[in-house]
């Protein structure tokens, strides 16, 4: 009996309870709708404020990052530049001499063309470096060549862009034609170059006379050497650009025999498609150089007593008189 009378006590309080819930949510209702609306809004308002003032810490202003990204990117282009490998500097005097007294740089005018890379085999089979004059406009149309003369240890430095004898109408047709032959070979190799080259026809070339005068040469040669250029000439040459270009005892004579009584050579050699006679003598060539003591040099390190050498032989910076 005290059990049920329990549970019928229990049913009772629940039944009230349900009875009242419509009541308590009118006057909630009520009280929710008494509130001023303006109140409201200005709770709502405060609210956001806060929120607001809490991120500004950590917001990033889009205009700023645009300027960051700018000032990266000009510092990633500087940080590029300065990556460009630059040449040895020219250094007084070499560490070590050879034995022998008697040097030797092997020169390469005209290319890059599809007879370079025959050349550089037969460099490379005979462990003798080369210095390669080139034109601009082959330099961009065989850049894969470039980087391989490059990479093998040989040096690459220009001798025009253009190779029309046109250039020497002007000082200033001239240094135009070299910034471009420069230019060239900077792009492909990402190298700065030493301000050393090779004047197509060579400095004491007549081919100029038609374009500047007989006195166009001296007057330019000064010039070059007044901005700190050295100009390269040869003292020994293969022959392999006249009439002898397709006789190879010819040139393997002419070599031979103008090396002979010279301690300091710089010979001069054109890697041009058609001289093909001229590849199938380099070899022997080299064989009787070595024979004679030589020491195969280049213009990747050479030194001030070397350039000092080729001005007095006047193979470097010779004057021009006429």
């Amino acid at each position: 009996m005290k059990r049920l009378g329990k549970v019928f006590v229990m049913t009772l309080i629940v039944l009230s309870f349900m009875a009242a819930m419509p009541s308590i949510r009118g006057i909630t209702q009520s009280f929710r709708e008494n509130v001023n609306p303006e109140d409201r809004i200005e709770d709502r308002n405060k609210e956001n404020e806060g929120s607001t003032s809490s991120d500004e810490g950590i917001k990033e202003d889009p205009k700023e990052e645009k300027e960051i990204d700018a000032k990266d990117e000009e510092d990633l282009s500087k940080d590029n530049s300065e990556q460009k490998e630059q040449v040895p500097p020219i250094e007084k005097e070499r560490d070590s001499k050879s034995e022998s007294d008697k040097t030797i740089f092997l020169t390469f005018d005209d290319g890059p063309s599809t007879l370079t890379p025959e050349i550089l085999r037969i460099l490379a089979e005979n462990d003798v470096k080369a210095t390669f004059f080139t034109i601009g406009k082959s330099v961009e149309k065989y850049p894969e060549i470039v980087k391989q003369t490059y990479k093998e240890g040989h040096m690459v430095l220009p001798h025009t862009y253009s190779h029309e004898y046109s250039i020497y109408t002007t000082l200033e047709t001239y240094y135009e034609d070299l910034e471009l032959a420069k230019s060239a070979i900077e792009k492909v190799l990402n190298i700065e170059l030493p301000y050393i080259f090779r004047f197509a026809g060579g400095s004491s070339n007549e081919s100029s006379f038609k374009y500047g005068g007989k006195q166009y040469m001296p007057k330019l040669t000064e010039d070059v050497k007044a901005k700190g250029y050295y100009y390269i000439d040869w003292n020994v040459s293969s022959g392999d650009a006249s009439a002898d270009y397709d006789n190879k005892e010819k040139m393997l004579h002419n070599v031979i025999e103008g090396t002979k009584n010279k301690n300091f050579v710089v010979a001069l050699f054109h890697d041009t498609a058609r001289n093909t006679k001229m590849a199938e003598a380099l070899e022997e060539m080299i064989i009787s150089l070595k024979g004679q003591g030589y020491t195969f040099r280049t213009f990747r390190d050479i030194t001030q007593e070397e350039l000092d050498t080729m001005v007095k032989l006047k193979i470097s910076n010779k004057p021009i008189k006429r």
